[in-house]
């Protein structure tokens, strides 16, 4: 049996032993209900959700997925469903196992998912990212970036020393194919340097390319992949 605690929500008389197979290789808590379900992922602090798809209706997993996004360790969801076909009226969940299934292959995308936690953590020193939880750590301590500072961030340090253009940040960023507004762009470099700069008026790290064409994150080394996860609780 394993530390991994696991939050399994299924529908009321709808179990059917998953719950049971759970508890022999995890920590284990079963919801039925939806507030019961929003107060442990609060108190029980799952590191995996798995959601009954076909025992619940659609807004009660949009609630449960929306208080999951919120929790500052960000489990991974699961959604159990029959059929292969990705629900329509839900998003931001990791994977969907499909029924029928057998619980050694539930259990399997289960372990997969918990071992790739590491993977969203990158390195370029003095400066990590968790690419899950959205928290930076540097000379500076730890803060939360918000998810387009994230993605601005993970894009630099994956450049660390080249300029990169703007438009390669609006396409990265915000998946933009021209360069629409780009105050928004200069607003997040902007932000970003208050965290990573001695001074913002002045930076040393996070430089603008000559003629404003672009940024260079000017560090040395190279990135690495993996470690420890950084969370940030709400209340510390």
């Amino acid at each position: 049996m394993t530390n991994h605690r696991i939050l399994a929500i299924t529908g009321v008389g709808t179990d059917n032993g998953v719950c049971e197979e759970l508890a022999t290789h995890y920590i284990v808590e079963c919801t039925h209900t939806l507030r019961p379900t929003l107060h442990q992922i609060k108190e029980f602090d799952p590191e995996l959700i798995l959601i009954d798809y076909d025992a619940n209706t659609p807004g009660k997993v949009r609630r449960i997925i929306q208080a999951a996004k919120a929790h500052f360790r960000k489990p991974f969801i699961i959604l159990l469903k029959s059929g292969r076909a990705a629900p329509k009226d839900v998003s931001h969940y990791d994977k969907i196992v499909s029924r029928p299934f057998v619980f050694k292959k539930l259990k399997k995308t289960m372990d997969a998912l918990i071992a790739s936690r590491p993977e969203y953590v990158i390195h370029l020193p003095p400066y990590t990212l968790d690419r899950r939880t959205l928290v930076l750590a540097g000379p500076k301590g730890k803060v939360r970036l918000n998810p387009k500072m994230a993605k601005l961030m993970e894009t630099l340090m994956f450049h660390a020393g080249e300029p990169v253009s703007q438009l390669t940040l609006m396409k990265e960023v915000w998946k933009a194919n021209r360069i629409q507004d780009i105050r928004t762009l200069h607003v997040h470099i902007h932000w970003l340097r208050k965290h990573i700069e001695e001074n913002v008026s002045d930076p040393r790290v996070l430089k603008t390319v000559a003629r404003n064409r672009g940024y260079t994150l000017d560090l040395p080394g190279k990135i690495t992949i993996g470690g420890e996860p950084l969370y940030l609780p709400d209340t510390v």
